[in-house]
């Protein structure tokens, strides 16, 4: 099975009570593409969102996705870092960082990359890196979103955007 996420704008905006609807129109077609939603990050706002699925390759999640009227270009596979058995869960996420990476994250920094941001008031809960190394969200858990960006300057990475967030995990 891959990890495959979908980085997506919202509107109208949502509220997590709305996800669980989604789940059900997106069920079907998840179910036949044997599609497994893993957890989300939705902005507090309501207007973006982080979906983490597993399944068989992004194309199988392309397929489901695409049946539901997604932007199949948000769609990427990919790896997680820092799932470790002693990571924080994930619903201590509070935040979510879209990273700008200007090259490819070389392959051996990224089992460095989940601590390089601890000691500033930000650790990183789960981080998300596309397979070729280009696109990195992170989900952090900060006090603030200037704590997130320290963290992020610290580790000699800027953010394309913050948005504080409320994790929504599958019941």
């Amino acid at each position: 099975m891959s990890d495959v996420f979908y980085l997506r704008p919202i509107d109208p905006p949502i509220s997590p009570g709305d996800i669980p609807e989604m789940l059900k129109i997106a069920g079907g077609c998840f179910d036949l593409h044997r599609v497994d939603w893993r957890h989300s990050f939705l902005a507090t706002d309501g207007r973006r969102m982080l979906c983490w699925y597993s399944a068989p390759d992004v194309e199988s999640a392309r397929v489901a996705l695409r049946k539901l009227g997604s932007d199949l270009n948000a769609v990427w596979a990919g790896a997680v870092i820092g799932d470790a058995p002693n990571a924080p869960p994930v619903p201590a996420a509070n935040f979510v960082a879209e990273i700008l990476i200007g090259e490819p994250l070389p392959e051996d920094r990224l089992p460095r990359t989940a601590s390089a941001f601890g000691g500033y008031d930000a650790a990183l809960v789960r981080g998300f890196v596309s397979a070729s190394r280009m696109q990195f969200v992170g989900a952090f858990r900060a006090i603030d979103e200037a704590a997130v960006r320290v963290a992020l300057e610290s580790a000699g990475m800027s953010a394309k955007a913050v948005w504080a967030c409320t994790p929504v995990t599958p019941k």
